[in-house]
């Protein structure tokens, strides 16, 4: 080998060894300028969107469909996640209901919720030996539920007249 060629070789390892250092360099300033999620930035910024654009109604409730909910959710927080567990059945086989459960995630933050597999006509009872499909329609609700728990649309469930997105908290970890 020439030692023009072992030069080059040298020289193409130490500019990527250069190069390495500098992306390491970049993640960690990125990494050190990140700010860290609280709850209550989170909560404060989800009750200040406006819902009122995507809000249906049926059967005289008021509800906001799950992709409508996740879109705006993602339009704030684009890093969010979720998760739904494996659905948990209750009783012996030919009268069991079921129950779905669902988290999600915000940076390092989460909230998790679970709800019974229910009809969905008043009143709302849970469902003997569920379909697919009503597993299904069980997982969007509580999926929007999670949401509501971190302020996204949360006014639906509250009784009061109308959004409280001017509502206050001193606490740090609201619910």
């Amino acid at each position: 080998m020439s030692s023009e060629t072992l030069e080059s070789k040298v020289d193409d390892y130490i500019d990527q060894i250069k190069y390495d250092n500098y992306l390491e360099n970049q993640e960690r300033n990125i990494m050190a300028n990140k700010k860290t999620l609280e709850y209550n930035d989170v909560w404060k910024t989800l009750r200040a969107v406006d819902c009122s654009r995507v809000i249906e109604n049926k059967m005289g409730l008021d509800y906001i469909a799950w992709a409508d909910a996740w879109s705006l959710l993602m339009g704030e927080f684009p890093e969010a996640t979720y998760v739904f567990d494996e659905p948990i059945f209750y009783g012996m086989e030919g009268k069991r209901t079921c129950e779905v459960t669902c988290t999600i995630y915000i940076g390092d933050l989460q909230r998790t919720w679970s709800l019974p597999v229910m009809t969905a006509s008043m009143p709302m009872k849970s469902i003997i030996e569920p379909s697919s499909r009503d597993i299904n329609d069980a997982k969007a609700r509580c999926f929007v539920k999670v949401m509501g728990m971190f302020g996204l649309g949360l006014h639906l469930w509250e009784k009061r007249e109308k959004p409280a997105s001017t509502l206050t908290l001193n606490d740090e970890r609201p619910f």
